[in-house]
């Protein structure tokens, strides 16, 4: 089993391989909104360095936001390209998700933050069982203070949104709030590859469980710019 996992759903991003053995190899970058450049060749090194070809993958698991939107259609539109190529399963994974698993033996729960821009945030909640990345509230767009009236108890927060209204946030929950630390701050493909390694154990043959290569959409929560732009014409 090959497994390669694509995270582009922020300005940085990132690659990773999993085996039978484990992370196999993994590439991240953070150098800006250059996905379009860097993503494939990316992909190209890193197989290359583990003596591998896209030929030798058995799955790809990409991360479908939210998130940037553009950064997310060269993310998923790469995957897609090669599991059609290679009539391989595709299966997506949220990116909130994916932040989240940076953290997956925290005792409180975890906050992942994803700067939406326009003073939103993308967001939400999760617990950790044994190891186990658990779900409490779907992702959401929100305001920050809207993020914080669904902070209930001791809660530590993570992602580019976290940094952003550390400040606020510390304000308004003051005891009720860490934050992780900041080299954790990234969703990285490794985690997200993690969270659905179990899925591609279970059955690759079963083409029935995996998300459909064509009908596979970002999660972007939000209308874009230019949705927004034509609606209102």
């Amino acid at each position: 089993m090959r497994i390669l996992a694509i995270e582009t759903s922020t300005y940085s991003g990132s690659i990773a391989v999993l085996g039978d053995e484990g992370l196999l190899g993994e590439y991240f970058f953070n150098v800006g909104p250059s996905h379009t450049e860097k993503l494939v060749p990316s992909i190209d090194w890193l197989l290359g360095e583990l003596g591998m070809d896209k030929a030798d993958l058995t799955g790809v698991a990409v991360s479908i936001g939210p998130g940037s939107f553009t950064a997310l259609r060269v993310g998923i539109s790469t995957a897609k390209g090669i599991c059609f190529s290679l009539g391989i399963p595709l299966i997506g994974v949220s990116s909130l998700e994916t932040l989240a698993m940076n953290l997956p033996f925290s005792p409180y729960n975890i906050c992942p933050v994803i700067d939406a821009r326009k003073g939103e945030v993308f967001t939400a909640l999760f617990s950790s069982n044994n190891g186990k990345i658990e779900r409490l509230l779907e992702d959401m767009v929100i305001s920050p203070e809207g993020l914080a009236e669904n902070i209930k108890e001791k809660t530590i927060f993570i992602g580019d949104g976290a940094l952003l209204y550390r400040d606020f946030l510390e304000d308004i929950l003051s005891d009720d709030i860490l934050f992780s630390p900041h080299n954790m701050n990234f969703p990285r493909a490794s985690c997200q590859a993690l969270l659905v390694i179990d899925k591609f154990k279970e059955g690759l043959d079963n083409k029935s469980q995996w998300d459909g290569i064509m009908n596979l959409a970002p999660h972007y929560l939000r209308k874009s710019e230019a949705e927004i732009s034509k609606d209102g014409r």
